[in-house]
């Protein structure tokens, strides 16, 4: 949690209970899941749950920034979306900051919404914009920072022998980001999350990364994307 600690009231509270870390292990299969991972597990399934009350959801992702746009890359485990994220930081050096290595908290701010909910507005907001946040649960690699970004553009990680950038329609993204998403379970959870997904499609610029593992492959999609 280093980093992330602050002292104002918080917007959500969870008690974790031995009950719920049960039903963790139960959910994976695993009845002697350690505690921790239980925990952890179970924490994010019921973040989840409560989020779209929020404006929110939770994505499974590498997410930074460069220079105030945001990026999120995205593709089943071991595809290699961070390895292709540390290559994006070797060829862009300061100008890219980490958000997220794994698990940002995606969330949108509606004026209407969010003085009738009675939410604090944070300095800076752009109203409708999909902003990104770090969290504490960024990855095995413990990527990430204290932050948040506007997502503009979402790419989804194919491996390939050459490195090569094509865009997509919104139907392919939406059936290609849904299996990055955690679904709630609660039917009013699960359609508001429906709802988020389909405004952060229609909000960013959609995009399917060809590459191989070379530090080359970042510079031929950044090239790409940025129209640099």
């Amino acid at each position: 949690m280093a980093g992330h600690e602050n002292d104002g009231k918080p917007i959500i509270s969870i008690e974790m209970t031995q009950e719920k870390l049960n039903y963790q292990r139960g959910k994976s299969g695993d009845p002697d899941m350690y505690n921790g991972v239980a925990c952890r597990g179970a924490f994010l399934r019921e973040i989840s749950e409560r989020l779209p009350a929020l404006n929110g959801f939770l994505l499974h992702g590498a997410n930074f920034d460069i220079e105030g746009e945001g990026v999120v890359f995205c593709a089943l485990s071991g595809t290699g979306k961070t390895t292709q994220m540390l290559n994006w930081q070797k060829f862009l050096g300061d100008k890219m900051t980490i958000v997220n290595g794994d698990k940002p908290i995606i969330r949108f701010f509606d004026k209407d919404f969010c003085e009738q909910k009675g939410l604090e507005i944070p300095a800076g907001t752009e109203f409708g914009s999909p902003y990104a946040y770090g969290t504490p649960w960024n990855g095995k690699e413990n990527l990430g920072n204290n932050t948040r970004t506007i997502l503009k553009h979402i790419c989804f990680i194919e491996r390939s022998e050459t490195n090569f950038v094509t865009k997509i329609d919104k139907a392919d993204a939406v059936e290609r980001i849904m299996k990055q998403v955690y679904i709630p379970q609660d039917p009013d959870a699960l359609n508001r999350t429906l709802e988020l997904v389909n405004r952060l499609i229609n909000a960013c610029e959609l995009w399917i990364i060809h590459c191989n593992t070379e530090p080359e492959s970042a510079e031929v999609a950044y090239k790409t994307i940025f129209g640099k």
